[in-house]
């Protein structure tokens, strides 16, 4: 089952949005004002994880959302 399902819609889509930048060359790492790549360039990956470090933090995220964000960042540092 997949495991976004359960969470906020708008999360989610934001989520599959960040993996969408992944896939075609983006970093979770670079400034908070670059834009997305590929086919949606409007995407703005860096505010978009800014704004998720800062719900971390506040304690707004699940512990989905946070293993999630965890699992980008792991992923990055192991080449991919």
């Amino acid at each position: 089952m997949d495991p976004l399902w359960c969470l906020d819609p708008d999360w989610n889509r934001s989520y599959r949005r960040m993996l969408g930048y992944l896939a075609a060359g983006g970093t979770v790492i670079g400034p908070v004002n670059r834009t997305g790549l590929g086919d949606d360039p409007s995407f703005r990956p860096g505010a978009w994880l800014r704004k998720q470090a800062k719900a971390r933090t506040e304690g707004k995220l699940t512990e989905q959302q946070t293993a999630l964000l965890d699992a980008l960042h792991a992923a990055e540092a192991a080449g991919g």
